[in-house]
């Protein structure tokens, strides 16, 4: 078995209100009145209060200049050379604090970084090798272009390593730029992906549970993992590379085909564990808008409280693509886990494809 001992997050310096991110997306859309409505409406009922971002021109009266040079749309080599300046020093910051008091970067031996915002080679694994002064032997994986479900992915690639290798100490680290690849275009895909999302970086240790317990280290033991790919979705979810930048679509269906696949997903991921919805004590959602969420908890029957860490990231952060469903975590393990009872967590995260990626974690109180 294996443990993820440890989970920490990181997001950029500015931090735009909402409401201040509306009327950015009015005056550069330059809508009409009616147009305006319908803005102001979507995004009152999105759930976001504020969102983080590596550029400053989202906040009220400030310059428009990434995106507005010379009256053209920034290229998409501008916008990667923003990304591999920026992405690097957000991971830094997760790593940093999810390594505080655990072990040293050389010590790591195995990474994995999970992006879907931008690429390059050499690219952010040895970025991060380098910077934190990581074994130059260490084993390096990448996951790219997966979206919202990757970390997810990445864990299993963690709980297969620490399975096979009892002395690994995997990092797995997670960031995503997405607002360096805001559109200006009044299609309704675009008018969605400004809606929701945001920056963020999140890390995690995972180990195996020989070493968290001689370490005394308290984790999540990872129990199962299980995904589907619902293949009549694939036009709904989508990322694409054009000449300025990634271009995000979705759909209005994205939330009919989760209730669709919803309880399926937990059943069956539930299935070989032997456990039923009933004895899941934390739900980890990804909050990839407020109207999944709202039929994920009508679908599975569940209290609101029961969603509240998923709604409250959705709030303080808007979607952060792979990494959010990190910070949904991390906010179970501090605010709503109680470390002295065996308690259950399941989490799921939806991408492209359309993927629902889905793993179930036990509470493990190492430090006894």
């Amino acid at each position: 078995m294996s443990i993820v001992a440890s989970i920490a997050t990181a997001n950029p310096e500015f931090k735009h209100d909402q409401k201040a991110i509306l009327d950015y997306m009015i005056r550069v859309l330059q809508s009409p009145e009616d147009e305006r409505k319908l803005l102001s409406i979507l995004y009152h009922r999105s759930g976001i209060k504020s969102r983080y971002s590596v550029l400053s021109e989202f906040s009220k009266n400030a310059t428009l200049s990434f995106f507005h040079q010379n009256g053209k749309p920034q290229p998409l080599e501008g916008r990667m050379a923003l990304y591999h300046e920026q992405a690097g020093q957000l991971s830094i910051k997760a790593i940093e604090r999810c390594l505080d008091g655990k072990c040293t970067p050389d010590e790591i031996t195995h990474l994995i970084t999970v992006s879907c915002t931008g690429l390059a080679a050499p690219g952010l694994d040895i970025e991060l090798t380098e910077n934190l002064k990581m074994k130059s032997t260490i084993y390096r994986t990448s996951v790219n272009f997966m979206g919202c479900y990757a970390a997810l992915h990445a864990f299993k690639q963690a709980d297969m390593i620490c399975k096979t290798e009892q002395n690994a100490k995997v990092l797995v680290v997670s960031v995503e730029l997405c607002t360096i690849h805001f559109q200006n275009r009044n299609d309704m895909d675009n008018l969605t992906a400004n809606l929701l999302f945001g920056d963020g970086a999140a890390a995690a240790l995972v180990c195996s549970d020989k070493m968290a317990s001689e370490k005394g280290w308290k984790g999540l033991q990872i129990k199962n993992f299980h995904s589907d790919i619902r293949f009549n979705g694939k036009k709904d979810m989508a990322w694409k590379i054009s000449s300025t930048g990634f271009l995000m679509t979705l759909s209005n269906y994205i939330p009919d085909l989760v209730e669709a696949g919803i309880c399926e997903l937990v059943t069956a991921s539930l299935k070989t564990t032997g456990n039923s919805p009933s004895t899941i004590h934390h739900w980890a959602i990804h909050p990839g808008g407020r109207r999944i969420l709202e039929v994920i908890e009508k679908e599975l029957k569940l209290n609101k409280n029961l969603l509240e860490s998923s709604y409250n990231v959705l709030r303080d952060y808007g979607n952060m693509s792979s990494p959010t469903v990190l910070f949904v975590m991390k906010d179970i393990w501090n605010n709503k886990i109680d470390w002295n009872k065996d308690e259950l967590m399941f989490a799921a995260g939806f991408g492209p494809g359309l993927t629902m990626e889905s793993m179930v974690f036990e509470v493990k109180r190492m430090c006894e």
